[in-house]
């Protein structure tokens, strides 16, 4: 049998029908594109939601250090620097970023105290609003430092081996004077101690001294507020000198509480005697045992213990809790005392503590006070108090509202 001898040519023609019609091997192409495809879309997913649950974490820091730090911000002293201390003490652990698990740190210049916010969260706050002054602070702001993401899976399909997280938060802390009795002014340099009488119509250095009433659109209307039961008013960051403090109207509104023009809406606890001034005006003791005898020898109300013709261990604002549960009230012309007209405790004064010198018309504290006798307003101004005590969310839950708030 005769061989055919192929030529070199025709030999490769043959071979390149051949592989024109061999299908086998073409489903590599498509498993290779489908894989590479499969794995951005699984490390997208891996990659995308550890990225979204350390910028979570890191938002949760900022806001947790905020939240904790606005909660210092009360007006007083230090309030600034206690802020920034409790916002960085706070430990927010996150788990995916570049490192391994930790807690989140505070950048370096954060937090930062601030005295006001832009109107719009879509505007900087600017180095303008950030003060260190604690009567002045009333937002604090934090920064997390930042924190790097390593995209694990995406880099065999992309170019963008790492991600930058940096999350802040603004905080602020807000305190409302929400109760039924007349808000006065005063300023934060007068020296006052619990169970001590003094001058509160006085105790404001500016021209503009008096009673609060942010609504109040005149004289008439100071009265009403300071009468009344119900005030429809809360003092909060501001606190705001109400207009006709300078004519009698606001004596008058004071005075409905000591039974004069009272009304079954201004109510009083009757025509209410006046309590004694201090022994030595400005330290500690005043004539219990001399007001007891005129106003309670023969109704059979038991002397409490400390009343003294110099009594200090004994407040007036006590025997006058003790003269009300015993429904003996002395009134004018009833020596055996009366029956308060109204559950509520119409003597009772709130004063609005400010910064006199540094300025400002935010309240840095209220003081809680006890009206010992009737006002003296015009020329004069006088309403004698005996202080009770600071009022706090503790002491006074249903008068002081605390809260602290995110803002950004």
């Amino acid at each position: 049998m005769r061989r055919r001898h192929l030529t070199q040519a025709t030999v490769l023609a043959r071979l390149a029908r051949r592989f024109r019609r061999d299908e086998g091997g073409n489903v590599i192409i498509y498993v290779s594109i489908a894989a590479a495809a499969l794995i951005g879309i699984v490390g997208l997913a891996v990659d995308g939601s550890r990225y979204m649950i350390t910028h979570s974490e890191a938002q949760a820091a900022a806001d947790g250090a905020a939240l904790a730090g606005a909660s210092q911000l009360d007006g007083q002293a230090g309030a600034c620097a206690r802020a920034k201390a409790e916002a960085s003490a706070v430990a927010n652990q996150q788990r995916f970023a570049s490192g391994g698990p930790a807690n989140v740190t505070i950048a370096s210049g954060s937090p930062r105290c601030l005295t006001s916010l832009p109107p719009s969260d879509s505007t900087a706050i600017a180095n303008g609003l950030v003060t260190t002054s604690d009567a002045a602070s009333r937002f604090i702001q934090v920064t997390t430092q930042q924190l790097t993401h390593q995209n694990a899976l995406l880099n065999a399909v992309s170019a963008q081996r790492t991600a930058t997280i940096q999350r802040a938060a603004v905080a602020g802390f807000k305190r409302s004077l929400c109760a039924a009795s007349p808000v006065m002014m005063m300023c934060q340099s007068v020296a006052w101690q619990s169970g001590v009488a003094f001058d509160a119509w006085s105790s404001y250095a500016s021209g503009d001294k008096g009673f609060v009433c942010p609504d109040c659109q005149s004289a008439n209307d100071v009265s009403d507020v300071l009468a009344s039961t119900t005030p429809k008013f809360c003092v909060g960051d501001q606190a705001d000198p109400a207009p006709g403090n300078k004519t009698n109207k606001a004596e008058d509104g004071i005075n409905t509480r000591f039974g004069i023009g009272s009304t079954a809406n201004y109510p009083s606890d009757l025509d209410v005697m006046a309590y004694p001034r201090d022994i030595a005006q400005g330290s500690p003791g005043w004539n219990c045992a001399g007001y007891w005898t005129t106003n309670h020898a023969s109704d059979g109300l038991p002397m409490p213990a400390g009343c003294t013709s110099n009594a200090t261990a004994v407040s007036r604002y006590s025997v006058y809790q003790a003269e009300r549960a015993a429904n003996k009230i002395p009134s004018a012309g009833k020596p055996s005392g009366g029956t308060p007209t109204t559950g509520a405790e119409r003597r009772l004064l709130y004063l609005a503590i400010m910064d006199c010198v540094g300025g400002g018309d935010r309240p840095q504290a209220f003081l809680k006070a006890f009206m010992i006798e009737k006002a003296t307003g015009q020329s004069q101004k006088i309403q004698y108090v005996e202080a009770i005590g600071l009022v706090t969310s503790k002491t006074d839950p249903n008068v002081l509202h605390e809260e602290v708030q995110l803002y950004r």
